[in-house]
């Protein structure tokens, strides 16, 4: 199977495991959790936070179990309280 490079901008906390933006190649016809996969992969240090997680995509937020359509940046929002 073909692999795709997805762009992630990552948010708040997220940049302390990936920086401000990183990269993942997953497979095509893949899901938003293939993501999420690749990340743990990347730098398991960021396991217990990437399941909380969401993903956005052209300004709203996509179900993981959704297969990535053509995107190539995804943007990485992790959990937030308020206060």
């Amino acid at each position: 199977m073909d692999k795709k490079l997805i762009k992630i901008v990552c948010f708040a906390g997220l940049r302390k495991y990936f920086g401000s933006e990183t990269s993942v190649f997953v497979e095509d016809g893949a899901s938003y959790s293939g993501v999420i996969d690749a990340l743990k992969a990347l730098n398991p240090e960021a396991t217990e936070v990437l399941p909380s997680c969401r993903i956005a995509v052209n300004e709203a937020f996509v179900a993981l179990n959704e297969p990535i359509k053509n995107e190539n940046t995804i943007f990485l929002i992790p959990p937030s309280s308020g206060g």
